[in-house]
């Protein structure tokens, strides 16, 4: 399983049992030696609009290790559009992923199935931070039930599934069915920046009443408590 945050290392993810992934957005990048990298445009550029020239410039210069292609927000139609134009872009600098948007309704996933079988679509994205009609942070089970479906349909199709920002209770009610979808040769992934809000009152404790950390130091403890919650 390969987990993906902005302050992920090799020694924090040794300790859980994944395999380390850097999340960078245009607006904030990072890296680091020998650890594969994921750039995505994140929910807001998904729900407002990017500027895909640039985004495109950033893909070519950070040829990240996988690229999130230009997405709209609830609509598969749109989204599957801008897959046919951005993606053949994206592959000369990195792998492109087809987000799945309204992945839950059954007439999206046959369409998703049969995208991938056609190998028109090899990696597939599933929005969990929020859907059009559910925030996931408020009703994480309902968006792991949706997410578990689709999954089980992937599973051994599809070359790749990443779950985009899932909440940590999403994570914990889907690692059975993430772990299953390996064992069918199916990759799968998640990314997360959730953490970067104390995911306990103990750890807010531990940083001295504060919900937020202050420095990088702090944003691994947070990290490591995050998904020691979320993988344990």
């Amino acid at each position: 399983m390969i987990v993906c945050a902005p302050d992920m290392s090799v020694s924090i993810a040794s300790k859980f049992g994944v395999e380390p992934c850097i999340l960078t957005t245009p607006g904030r990048t990072s890296s680091a030696r020998g650890v594969k990298v994921l750039a995505d445009i994140g929910l807001t550029g998904a729900r407002m609009g990017i500027d895909a020239t640039m985004y495109l410039l950033f893909i070519r210069r950070v040829r990240p290790t996988w690229a999130i292609t230009p997405d709209k927000f609830g609509d598969f139609r749109t989204t599957l559009a801008q897959w046919f134009r951005y993606s053949p872009i994206i592959s000369k600098y990195s792998a492109p992923i087809f987000v799945g948007q309204e992945f839950h309704r059954p007439r999206i996933i046959d369409a998703v199935l049969d995208l991938a079988r056609m190998h028109v679509v090899e990696r597939v994205a599933l929005p969990m931070r929020r859907h059009p009609d559910v925030s996931c942070g408020s009703q994480p089970r309902l968006c792991a039930e949706r997410a578990e479906r689709t999954l089980r349909a992937l599973c051994g199709v599809a070359k790749h599934v990443h779950l985009l920002g899932p909440s940590l209770r999403s994570v914990r009610l889907l690692l059975a069915a993430l772990r299953q979808c390996e064992q069918q040769g199916t990759v799968v992934s998640f990314d997360t920046a959730a953490y970067r809000r104390a995911p306990n009152s103990q750890v807010k404790k531990q940083l001295g009443g504060r919900w937020m950390p202050r420095n990088s130091d702090e944003a691994a403890a947070m990290l490591e408590a995050w998904l020691r919650q979320a993988l344990l």
